[in-house]
């Protein structure tokens, strides 16, 4: 269940992340966003205060007790970790209320899905609980709670979560390398996962094709491999804006929310 992969990542610790899952459920409701990098937006449109103005996203109910991020992070220490502004323009900011360091958790890298491994990595391995504060002008202000792994998505799926037999009721697949930010695969691997993870939500910005690095993947850990998902397709939004409102002056990524099936239901 999920609430044993949380209590194996917080270790012995006895603090506001212990606190948090003494509070939880037996099976706490899971978003997981691999290759998060610094977008915590998922935070905002995975929220009551977005979803309710959408009868559509009804799909998304019931909504995440936690956010789950992962990503080596092949680059700077991470801003959030250095200081308590996650995000801020002028209409939205995001703070870290509290934050807890985890033990470190340091999984393998592996240069057939990863590129930049080579470097100084400030950020792996690091496994931090934060309680971060929303202030929204257009939703308002609320606490989410996100529990960031900078590791390999490849390895903490095959290595922990499977194993673990996690719930992922949400998985966002918004950000992914491709090549172009610090990976060689495109993220199709997941969706052999996706049943055995129990996921009912997929959100992502297109339908990937199968790269070099989750070929490798495949190869590497045996156990991606599984039964592939039926996505119906529910929602879309140009940025924020929903699609069938688009103009011509509407800009952004092509954002869809689909409904994940499970073959035996067919």
């Amino acid at each position: 269940m999920s609430i044993e992969l949380l209590r194996f990542l917080n270790g012995n610790n006895n603090g506001i992340f212990k606190a948090f899952i003494d509070k939880s459920r037996d099976d706490p409701r899971i978003a997981w966003y691999p290759s998060a990098g610094e977008d915590f937006r998922p935070l905002l449109y995975l929220s009551p205060e977005y979803t309710a103005q959408y009868p559509k996203l009804k799909i998304a109910e019931p909504l995440p007790d936690l956010f789950l991020f992962t990503d080596y992070y092949p680059w700077h220490m991470p801003l959030f970790l250095e200081s308590p502004i996650v995000y801020k323009d002028n209409h939205t900011e995001l703070k870290i209320k509290e934050n807890e360091f985890l033990p470190d958790l340091k999984l393998p890298l592996d240069k057939g899905i990863l590129d930049f491994i080579d470097r100084e990595l400030p950020a792996y391995g690091k496994v931090v609980f934060m309680t971060i504060q929303v202030k929204s002008e257009a939703l308002g202000t609320f606490d989410r709670h996100v529990l960031y792994v900078f590791n390999e998505n490849e390895a903490f799926c095959s290595k922990i979560l499977l194993p673990n037999k996690s719930k992922i009721r949400h998985v966002v697949h918004i950000q992914y390398g491709n090549g172009f930010g610090g990976g060689r695969a495109s993220g199709a691997w997941l969706f052999g996962v996706l049943e055995r993870l129990g996921c009912e939500v997929y959100i992502s910005w297109e339908i990937p094709e199968v790269q070099s690095g989750d070929k490798h993947a495949f190869e590497l850990y045996p156990n991606l491999l599984g039964r592939p998902v039926l996505l119906d397709l529910v929602w879309e939004t140009i940025g924020k804006t929903p699609k069938e409102e688009a103009t011509s002056e509407t800009h952004g990524f092509t954002y869809s929310w689909y409904k994940v099936r499970q073959m035996r239901d067919v």
